[in-house]
């Protein structure tokens, strides 16, 4: 386990994960295994690893301005970025994954490694059974869904809201818990613009279910995020949807 969790850390733990992949693969399937996407033909998963891919060179990025700002001397690591960022590009999905890992020399993750002890140790790790617990929850609201007699304005929010869940899940490996805090954000300032219609179904078990996801949600990216301000804030943010919203956490 690493020292540190942050962008080096998790960038670290995905591109080890490929490296032990089939050279005479291609990229596409290569990535899919990697990120456990297996419904849909082609077409559909490289859309999905493309997106995937996307959120990598975002960490990248944010590697570089972190390692830039901590006035460590670029030509220690700029080499090895440089070919982490060959190695995730899109274009060589339709390839063999030869052509990517070629890339992944043990001298580049070495550098990611370095980096990622250099670097701040921003989070706690999210344990795998609270991940669970929260797709099992997911799950759960899905088929309430199928039979519930809520009105489809409500019902549509609710499904989006389970996008919105399942998205910052696949997020989670690869930009850490910043994806479930920016979800729940994104859903509480939706709650509020449809305060009236939850108000009048808050008794119901589907939002009641979405009451209870959304503060299991909420607590684990307030244990992973270790800043004490960001956590007082969501509670409160959270509490002050507390007479719309049943049995919510605060």
């Amino acid at each position: 386990m690493a020292k540190n969790i942050n962008s080096a850390s998790r960038l670290h733990s995905i591109l080890t994960q490929v490296t032990g992949s089939s050279p005479n693969a291609t990229a596409l399937v290569t990535w899919s295994s990697a990120f456990q996407i297996n419904e849909g033909g082609d077409v559909k998963k490289a859309m999905l690893v493309s997106e995937r891919l996307r959120w990598l060179h975002q960490e990248l990025d944010i590697l570089r301005s972190q390692m830039l700002n901590a006035n460590i001397s670029e030509k220690l690591y700029i080499a090895a970025f440089n070919s982490i960022e060959h190695a995730i590009s899109p274009l060589l999905l339709p390839t063999t994954w030869n052509n990517g890992v070629q890339y992944l020399k043990p001298e580049n993750l070495l550098a990611l490694e370095f980096c990622s002890e250099i670097l701040p140790d921003e989070e706690n790790l999210i344990d795998a059974e609270t991940l669970d617990e929260i797709r099992a929850m997911v799950k759960e609201l899905e088929v309430m869904l199928e039979t519930s007699v809520l009105p489809e304005s409500l019902v549509s929010l609710i499904r989006h809201h389970i996008k919105l869940i399942y998205c910052a899940l696949d997020q989670y490996p690869i930009i850490g818990a910043t994806a479930l805090r920016e979800a729940a954000r994104t859903a509480l300032g939706e709650l509020v613009e449809a305060r009236e219609v939850i108000k009048e179904n808050n008794q119901t078990e589907e939002v009641s279910k979405l009451s209870s996801l959304w503060g299991k949600v909420n607590n684990a990216a307030d244990i992973a995020l270790k800043a004490d301000k960001i956590s007082q804030l969501a509670s409160k943010t959270w509490g002050f949807l507390e007479n719309i919203l049943p049995s919510l956490p605060l």
